[in-house]
């Protein structure tokens, strides 16, 4: 039992991730990928909940290219005309769409 031991268990999580990915595509990259996927659940501490590990996949590159971002990617284009940087943002996280065709204007 390992449960108690962090570095044995992380040894034992990468023993069954490697295993997993080698009958996959990622074969050569196995040592690789199971590192993302052990520190992903890792991240989870303790959590069963796996939808919290959120996969982003983007044409191109190659596999070695994957990372694991600690926090919350958006992917969403510039638009024409937008700054590329903004210092001391503020920032909202919605869980609804924000085209601007589809926002309910209350009061109006």
């Amino acid at each position: 039992d390992v449960s108690s031991d962090d570095a044995g268990f992380r040894d034992v999580l990468l023993k069954i991730a490697r295993t997993t990915l080698s009958s996959k595509l990622l074969t050569h990259e196995k040592d690789y990928f199971a590192e993302l996927a052990v520190d992903a659940v890792l991240r989870l501490r303790g959590s069963t909940n796996l939808e919290h590990i959120q996969v982003l996949k983007k044409a191109g590159g190659q596999l070695r290219d994957s990372y694991l971002e600690e926090g919350f990617l958006l992917d969403k284009k510039i638009g024409v005309g937008q700054p590329h940087r903004i210092e001391n943002a503020k920032i909202l996280i919605a869980n609804t769409s924000m085209d601007t065709d589809k926002i309910k204007i209350y009061g109006s």
